[in-house]
């Protein structure tokens, strides 16, 4: 999937639309909760330096800057999501404790061991090479340090048409496997201290997510058009349907670096 693939995808309308379906500040499903979670595996505290790559409208950086007064840097490849996270950021009076950035997570030029966590939270599917974003958070995490993800994955094996399918869906065509990702960390220094299969999690809320879509049906068609409703309802359909039946699904991994 390419880059410009991806900021269509979450251009400014994108974005919002996305954020109408899941939650308010997230372009990931399990939100403010799923944060928490994932916050407590990754033993986040004030004295946290994280990075979020793939930071999207910054709903996990606004979450943990609140909650737990950490420095957080927020990375994301399309220049309107930045500029609105940074936007919500000052609102909120964050501004001095989180920082939005435009740039590639796979040409990320921090300084070595710059910080304490790397965090992601469904954003790392749509990365092409994720042997070079894990490679490179090694590089930017001090020694001991976290990395922390949810991401959505492949579950089971796919013919081509319900790949492209997929693909099409959920404008990510290089999904991990669970074993993948315990592979690449494995190969970068790290140890795995918790690895979860939250698939049946991501059903229930992609579930939610199209109640809400139903509900916004009047909404949407009156302020875009029926095409685009239909768009947003085939697509979401066919996720919830690859969830349903197993040939994607979610995951948890939280890594120590050696």
């Amino acid at each position: 999937m390419t880059a410009e693939t991806i900021k269509k995808n979450y251009s400014k309308l994108g974005a919002s639309l996305i954020e109408k379906l899941y939650s308010d500040d997230y372009l990931s499903i399990g939100g403010s909760e799923s944060t928490e979670v994932l916050a407590g595996y990754a033993g986040i505290s004030a004295n946290s330096r994280v990075l979020d790559i793939g930071s999207g409208l910054g709903g996990p950086a606004l979450h943990l800057a609140e909650t737990y007064a950490c420095q957080v840097t927020g990375l994301d490849l399309v220049e309107s999501n930045v500029k609105e996270a940074s936007q919500r950021a000052k609102a909120r009076g964050l501004d001095d404790l989180v920082y939005f950035k435009c740039g590639d997570a796979t040409a990320m030029n921090f300084s070595p061991g710059t910080f304490d966590v790397v965090w992601g939270q469904d954003a790392w599917c749509h990365i092409p090479d994720k042997g070079h974003l894990i490679a490179s958070s090694a590089r930017l995490l001090e020694q001991n340090g976290t990395i922390a993800f949810t991401d959505w994955v492949e579950t089971s094996t796919m013919n081509d048409t319900k790949r492209a399918e997929l693909h099409e869906a959920t404008a990510s065509n290089d999904m991990a496997t669970m074993p993948r990702y315990c592979e690449l960390l494995e190969n970068c220094g790290f140890s795995v201290i918790e690895l979860t299969d939250i698939s049946a999690t991501f059903v229930q809320q992609y579930r939610t997510v199209i109640d809400r879509l139903n509900g916004f049906k009047e909404e949407i068609s009156n302020q875009f058009g029926s095409k685009i409703y239909d768009i947003m309802m085939a697509k979401n359909g066919a996720i919830l349907r690859g969830f349903e039946d197993g040939y994607i699904g979610g995951g948890r991994v939280v890594a120590r670096r050696k």
